[in-house]
C-alpha cells in the first residue's frame, strides 16, 4: 500500500492574499461604450495593490493615505453613500460595473483613476506623493495636507478643477447642449482624460507650489501642459484601444484618431461642435505659432503636440524592424498578422511609458518659480543623463528635434545640442572650488528612508526646517594665531554648528534665534548681554548645556578664533538668487523680513531613488528655495520702494504683485557633491520688468489669475474659460 499525499499546509495557516485589487472604470469616457467602433474596448480594468503594509486600511469612501472621496452634492442637498470596496458584492466583479447612474461608481472611477496616476508619478520621481502644505496662520508655518479630498459631485457646471484652497479636485455635471453626446446629463467625474488632467494638477502643484502663480506668458500653460501630457500617455495604457488602432492604421500611430491622439471627447460633444477638447495630431508643425499664442491652453498645446511629436518618432524608431520582419511595405494599406499587431502595441506602451516618465523626472530639474517651456527641454535632457548617460537609441534627439519644429527654444543655449541643453554644474565659490554641502547633514538632516507616508510628511517637514537653519547660518572657519586651521579645530567648530543647528531645528533654542541671525555668538557678547543669556540657559534642562559650552567659549576670549566668511555666503546668494542679508547696493526693501532679515522660505525637501533600465541607481536629495519680493505695476513705484531705507515698525504698505526668486539644489547622496543649482533670481529686473508686462497685458489674462499668492483658484476660472 502506497501513501496517498498529503496536504502540506496545516488548517491555521493563512490563506495567500490577492495580488491586486482590481476595478472596472471606463477606458476613455461613457461616450465610447456607445460606438460601435470602440465599445470592444470602452471598459478597462485598473489594478491597484490589494494589501500595502505601508498604508492604512482602505474604508469605505473610498478612503486611503492618499485620498479621501467625499460624495456630497451641494446644488441638490444629496449625500451618496459612499461604496465599501471591501464588500464581498464588489469584490467578486472586479468593482462596480460601469454605470453613468450609480454614484457609488462614480466613486469607485474617480478613486481608481486617480490612484492609478499616482502610482506612475511615485514610479517615475522613486519616492511617495505628497499634496501642497496649507498655511497654519496660528504658528506662521505649513502643516501637511493628509489627504487630497475629491469630490464627484461639486458643481452643476461644465467644469472641474483642482482646488488650491480646499486641497480637493472639484468634479461638475451639466445638461448636454448637443444632442451628439449621446446623453442629456454628463459627469466630468466619468470622463478618464479628466480624471487624470485634475490629479496631475494636484500632484504638480504638491510638487511646485509656486507654478500656478501668474508670472508669465508660460506659467499657466505648463500647468495645463502637463496635466494634458499625464492624460494623454494615459490612453497608451489601454491595450485593446491602441490595438485596435494599429490594426486599422497598418502600425501607424500619427493618422487621425480621437481616441489615443484628443482628450475628454463627451465633454467636447456636449457642449460644442468640436469632436475633442484638445486633439494632438497635426499635419504641420509651425515653429512661428509659439510666438503669437497667449491663451494657456492654447499655448499648453503646442508643448503638449511637442512631446507627442518626440513619442512618435521613438515609437516609430522601435517599430521600424518589427515592420520590416512582418513584411510590411511604406505606405502600402495591408492586413497585419495578430501578433504583430500585439508586439506593435507592446512597442507603442513602452514608448509611451518611457516619453511620460521622462517628462516627470524632468520636474526635479527645474527652477521652482517661474518655470519656462525651454526649461523644461533642458530638464528633460538633463535628468535623463543623470540616469541613462548613454543615448543610444536617441530618445533625447528626438525630443530636441519635436521641440525645435514647435519653436521652442530655451534662454541662454549656445545651440540645442544635447551637451548644450544640459544645466551647468554646481557654481564656483570664492575659493575657486564648487560651493561644498559637506555639512549638509551636520544639522541632523534625516536622510534614513521612509516607507509610509505618515512618516514622510513628518521628515520632510523636520528636514525642512533643518535645511532652512543650514542655509541661513553664516558661513564660519577657525582663524587660528599662526597659519591655517588644523584638523580638529575645524572637527570642534563642526560639532558646535551641528550642536546649535540641532537645537534650533527642534525648536529648543527658539530664544536664542535673535542673537544668532545677528552674529552676536560669533563677535562676542556684551557682559549684560552675556549673564542673561546664561541666566535663561541655567534655568533650562540640560539640553543647554552645550549652549552653555560655547557661550563659555565666546566668554573665554577664544571666539577670536572664529571668523564670519562672508565672501562664501554672497557666493551662495549669487548662486541661489536669493539675499540672507539686505544688499549693499539698491536695498530692495520689497523683499520680506524675518527679524530684520530678508524672508527666505525652504519651500520642499525630498530625497529620491531612481533605477535605470540597466541597473541604474540614482540617488538625489532635492532641495528649493525661495524668495519673495513685493512687485508694483507702475515702474516709478518699484524704484522707489527698492530703494526705501528699512522701518522696522511700520506696517507692510499695499502692493500689487509677487515677484519670486529661488533655486533647486540637486545633491548626489552617493558623492555628497552638489551636482546643480538652477536658480531665478530675485533681483533680476527684466524678470520683473516682464512679469509686469505679463499681468497687464488683456491677452495673457495674467492679472485675473493672480492674487498675490493668497487663496487664488487659477484653476476654475482656467479651466471655466
Amino acid at each position: 500500500m502506497t501513501d496517498s499525499p498529503q496536504p502540506t499546509a496545516h488548517r491555521s495557516a493563512p490563506l495567500p492574499q490577492p495580488t491586486g485589487r482590481r476595478l472596472r472604470v471606463y477606458a476613455f469616457d461613457p461616450s465610447a461604450a456607445i460606438e460601435r467602433q470602440s465599445a470592444t474596448f470602452s471598459q478597462a480594468i485598473i489594478t491597484l495593490a490589494w494589501n500595502d503594509p505601508t498604508e492604512d486600511p482602505l474604508q469605505p469612501g473610498p478612503i486611503n493615505d492618499y485620498l479621501e472621496v467625499v460624495d456630497i452634492d451641494p446644488v441638490s442637498q444629496q449625500f451618496y453613500e459612499p461604496i465599501d470596496l471591501n464588500h464581498p458584492d464588489v469584490l467578486a466583479q472586479d468593482g462596480l460595473p460601469p454605470s453613468e447612474g450609480d454614484p457609488r461608481f462614480h466613486q469607485q472611477m474617480v478613486f481608481a483613476v486617480a490612484m492609478k496616476t499616482i502610482k506612475q508619478f511615485e514610479r517615475a520621481l522613486g519616492r511617495k506623493v505628497t499634496w501642497r502644505p496649507a498655511w497654519d496662520e496660528n504658528h506662521e508655518t505649513y502643516r501637511s495636507t493628509d489627504r487630497l479630498r475629491v469630490y464627484p459631485h461639486a458643481l452643476r457646471e461644465a467644469n472641474a478643477y483642482y482646488s488650491r484652497e480646499k486641497r480637493a479636485l472639484l468634479f461638475g455635471y451639466f445638461k448636454a447642449s448637443q444632442r451628439k453626446a449621446g446623453a442629456s446629463w454628463i459627469f466630468t467625474a466619468l470622463s478618464h482624460d479628466i480624471i487624470v488632467h485634475e490629479t496631475t494638477h494636484a500632484i504638480l502643484d504638491g510638487l511646485h507650489p509656486r507654478y500656478s502663480d501668474a508670472t508669465s506668458i508660460d506659467s499657466l500653460a505648463f500647468h495645463e501642459a502637463f496635466a494634458d501630457i499625464s492624460a494623454l500617455f494615459s490612453h497608451f495604457q489601454m491595450t485593446e484601444a491602441v490595438s485596435e488602432h494599429i490594426a486599422r492604421q497598418g502600425g501607424k500611430l500619427d493618422q487621425q484618431s480621437n481616441l489615443l491622439s484628443g482628450l475628454a471627447q463627451q465633454f467636447a460633444s456636449g457642449t460644442s461642435d468640436r469632436k475633442a477638447l484638445r486633439d494632438y495630431i497635426d499635419k504641420a508643425p509651425d515653429p512661428d505659432a509659439l510666438a503669437g499664442t497667449a491663451e494657456p491652453h492654447e499655448r499648453g498645446a503646442i508643448l503638449v503636440a511637442a512631446v507627442f511629436d518626440a513619442f512618435l518618432t521613438i515609437y516609430a524608431a522601435r517599430s521600424t524592424d518589427l515592420m520590416r520582419i512582418g513584411g510590411v511595405q511604406p505606405g502600402q494599406p495591408q492586413r497585419l498578422h495578430p501578433d504583430l499587431v500585439a508586439r506593435l502595441a507592446s512597442e507603442a506602451r513602452k514608448s509611451a511609458d518611457h516619453v511620460l516618465r521622462m517628462c516627470i523626472r524632468a520636474l526635479d530639474y527645474l527652477p521652482p518659480v517661474d518655470v519656462r517651456f525651454g526649461e523644461f527641454l533642458r530638464a528633460i535632457v538633463t535628468a535623463d543623463a543623470d540616469l541613462i548617460p548613454d543615448d543610444t537609441l536617441n530618445y533625447r534627439l528626438a525630443f530636441i528635434e519635436a521641440f525645435r519644429r514647435r519653436g521652442i527654444f530655451p534662454d541662454n543655449c549656445l545651440s540645442l545640442s544635447p551637451d548644450n541643453l544640459l544645466w551647468s554644474a554646481a557654481p564656483i565659490g570664492p575659493d575657486g572650488q564648487p560651493l561644498s554641502v559637506d555639512d549638509v547633514e551636520s544639522g541632523g538632516l534625516d536622510l534614513v528612508p521612509r516607507f509610509k507616508r505618515v512618516e514622510v510628511l513628518e521628515n520632510a517637514e523636520a528636514n525642512r526646517r533643518r535645511i532652512w537653519y543650514w542655509l541661513v547660518q553664516p558661513e564660519l572657519e577657525y582663524v587660528p594665531e599662526h597659519g591655517a586651521a588644523s584638523k580638529s579645530d575645524k572637527d570642534r567648530l563642526a560639532k558646535l554648528l551641528a550642536r546649535l543647528r540641532e537645537d534650533l531645528a527642534n525648536g529648543a533654542a527658539e530664544s536664542l534665534i535673535d542673537a544668532v541671525e545677528a552674529d552676536l555668538l560669533w563677535i562676542g557678547l556684551a557682559d549684560d548681554d552675556l549673564s542673561k543669556l546664561k541666566g535663561d540657559l541655567a534655568r533650562k534642562n540640560t539640553h543647554f548645556r552645550r549652549w552653555l559650552a560655547i557661550i563659555d567659549l565666546i566668554a573665554s576670549g577664544r571666539a577670536e578664533r572664529v571668523r564670519r566668511r562672508r565672501d562664501v555666503d554672497r557666493a551662495w546668494e549669487r548662486s541661489l538668487g536669493v539675499y540672507f542679508e539686505r544688499p549693499d547696493g539698491p536695498k530692495l526693501y520689497t523683499l520680506g523680513t524675518t527679524r530684520g532679515n530678508p524672508s527666505v522660505e525652504v519651500s520642499s525637501v525630498r530625497s529620491t531613488r531612481r533605477a535605470g533600465p540597466d541597473g541604474q541607481d540614482a540617488r538625489q536629495l532635492i532641495i528649493e528655495v525661495t524668495q519673495r519680493r513685493r512687485g508694483y505695476l507702475d515702474a516709478d513705484d518699484q524704484r522707489a520702494e527698492d530703494a526705501r531705507v528699512p522701518d522696522p515698525d511700520e506696517e507692510e504698505r499695499p502692493y500689487d504683485f509677487h515677484l519670486r526668486g529661488g533655486a533647486t539644489l540637486i545633491i548626489d547622496l552617493r558623492t555628497r557633491a552638489l551636482r546643480y543649482v538652477i536658480s531665478k533670481s530675485i533681483s533680476d529686473d527684466a524678470r520683473l520688468a516682464n512679469q509686469r508686462e505679463f499681468l497687464l497685458r488683456p491677452a495673457g489674462m495674467g492679472i485675473v489669475y493672480d492674487r498675490h499668492g493668497q487663496r487664488a483658484e487659477p484653476f476654475a476660472l482656467l479651466h471655466r474659460y
